[in-house]
């Protein structure tokens, strides 16, 4: 995980783009293991739920190179900042790094995406604190097709 933290710490120094527009998840899996699975993020998604106690909504999409993974950004309700997400997925698991200032990493996300429903456990990087998560695959706003 060091050498994906030396990347995902790049990455994030890079910058990263989330995704605006509301998405909703196809159902699909891929059949073979890929570095990223890109049924799952086939278009990008938004999702909503908890992150221990506190409400959150995360935007996930592929990166630009889809072999490269993904990215995104989470907020917390009534926080103004975003934090910057990379990682990858393979099948249902999505392993992601996150940055709170775009340069170090200061949380891990590890769990599975299944129909609708992403749940798993977040930790900080020296695992002193985990807290469960479960977010949920939001439909896409009506307008979201609007002139496309």
């Amino acid at each position: 995980m060091m050498a994906g933290k030396l990347v995902v710490a790049l990455a994030l120094s890079l910058g990263l783009v989330s995704g605006q527009a509301l998405a909703q998840y196809d159902g699909g899996v891929p059949a073979v293991a890929a570095p990223a699975a890109p049924n799952l993020f086939a278009r990008p998604l938004t999702l909503r739920g908890t992150l221990g106690e506190a409400k959150i909504e995360m935007h996930l999409q592929l990166k630009p190179d889809p072999t490269e993974g993904i990215q995104g950004t989470y907020v917390v309700a009534g926080q103004s900042g975003k934090i910057l997400l990379a990682g990858e997925s393979e099948n249902t698991d999505v392993i992601m790094e996150e940055s709170v200032n775009g340069k170090d990493v200061s949380g891990e996300w590890a769990g599975t995406l299944v129909g609708d429903t992403f749940r798993g456990t977040w930790s900080t990087t020296d695992d002193a604190v985990t807290k469960p998560f479960v977010l949920v695959v939001q439909q896409p706003a009506q307008t979201a097709h609007a002139g496309k």
